[in-house]
């Protein structure tokens, strides 16, 4: 018998943290499932006419973004890509939850404090969209990506060249429609083969690396990037020599892969107390709005051959109501706030109550097992 929760389902939450969201099923009335029908007929045309228009202008920008580098120029690629608004939600260091005072919703780029040179800017991770937005929002803002040894992606190896992590990957196979949501109750693989024994044990981070968005853009969704992948860059040993290396601001994933933006990983990752080179953390919480029928996910958390991220682009650009929405929330504490021997739950803490996720168990090593499941199965299909 199957059993009722895999080991990617958090025991204290029942969430499943890593399961693409998908929208509520239609299937419960026939009339409303006819409705839904016509609807789709009638406005796919309208979004692919206007998913053009939103190609061209999106693609214009970004290539003018690559070549100067101007963080404005993102304002109208997150545009193109749906989000017409982005206020930001500023909230006091010292206040979370629903009752919390200090907060205050405003234009980001005139009110809110700058990242300068020794910040680090930390977010939950759950799409590409997450690096586009932060790197609008603080200008000059450069990724720190964990470095892990190339042994580990070995095993990720025949994954990655079989379904589709990087952008430019073609789709192969499409699997059953809504096969894997987050509703999917999944088993564990049981067979050795399948599954390693080791797969969900730690898997060591060698140190730190520093990246461009466009280059960080290339490891959304999969592990972290391993030596081999990173031979002309340096490689930091800690957070607090990458810090110092770096004159521009950093932003880091404390969850490190990407989850569904229904809960948050553990973050074992991030020393016990703050760096030495660090001068402020600037807390950042992204919340997006669920999917829709008409509506394609913001969240990116499974690639897959079906599931590129440039067919996800597509089905967002050209699929879908050229309108998104992402709640975002910031906090900046200098580092005299941040007097305490418990950085890595104080962070996490005010950034699930930020956001209002729920923290689970799961660490971000797990998802090593579900990518080579993920694989499995669409070998299946």
């Amino acid at each position: 018998m199957a059993e009722k929760f895999s080991k990617f389902r958090d025991p204290g939450t029942g969430i499943q943290v890593f399961l693409t969201p998908v929208a509520a099923s239609t299937s419960s009335s026939s009339s409303w499932s006819g409705s839904f029908s016509i609807a789709s007929v009638i406005f796919t045309p309208v979004f692919i006419l206007l998913g053009l228009i939103r190609a061209i202008v999106g693609g214009l920008f970004w290539g003018m973004y690559l070549i100067s580098g101007n963080s404005a120029l993102l304002r109208v690629v997150l545009g193109a890509l749906g989000f017409i608004s982005l206020a930001v939600e500023r909230v006091s260091p010292g206040t979370s939850g629903r009752s919390a005072g200090g907060r205050n919703k405003q234009d980001f780029n005139k009110n809110a404090q700058e990242a300068k040179k020794g910040d680090l800017v930390m977010a939950n991770h759950s799409s590409y969209f997450d690096l586009l937005i932060l790197a609008y929002l603080y200008p000059g803002l450069k990724f720190v990506l964990p470095v892990i040894g190339d042994g580990v992606k070995e095993e990720m190896g025949k994954y990655e060249s079989t379904s589709g992590v990087g952008a430019g990957a073609s789709a192969r196979r499409t699997p059953k429609k809504n096969a894997m949501s987050a509703n999917t109750r999944i088993v564990t693989p049981s067979s050795a083969s399948a599954t390693s024994s080791s797969s969900s044990t730690e898997i060591p981070i060698l140190g730190y690396v520093i990246l461009p968005l466009s280059s960080a853009l290339r490891f959304i969704g999969a592990l972290p990037p391993s030596q081999s992948q990173l031979s002309t860059l340096t490689i930091h040993q800690d957070l607090n020599s990458t810090l110092k290396s770096s004159s521009s601001p950093l932003a880091f994933f404390p969850e490190v892969v990407t989850s569904n933006n229904r809960a948050l990983l553990t973050v074992p990752t991030l020393p016990s107390s703050p760096p030495e080179a660090l001068k402020a953390t600037h807390i950042v919480t992204l919340k997006y709005a669920p999917p829709t029928t008409t509506s394609t996910t913001s969240v990116y958390s499974v690639p897959s051959a079906a599931n590129s991220i440039t067919r996800h682009l597509a089905n967002v650009v050209f699929l879908s109501n050229p309108l998104r929405s992402v709640a975002i929330r910031q906090a900046t504490m200098a580092k005299m706030q941040e007097q305490t021997q418990n950085w890595p739950e104080d962070v996490v803490g005010f950034m699930s109550s930020m956001a209002r996720l729920k923290r689970t168990s799961i660490a971000w090593w797990t998802k090593r097992e579900f990518l080579i499941m993920v694989q499995g199965r669409n070998r299946r299909v």
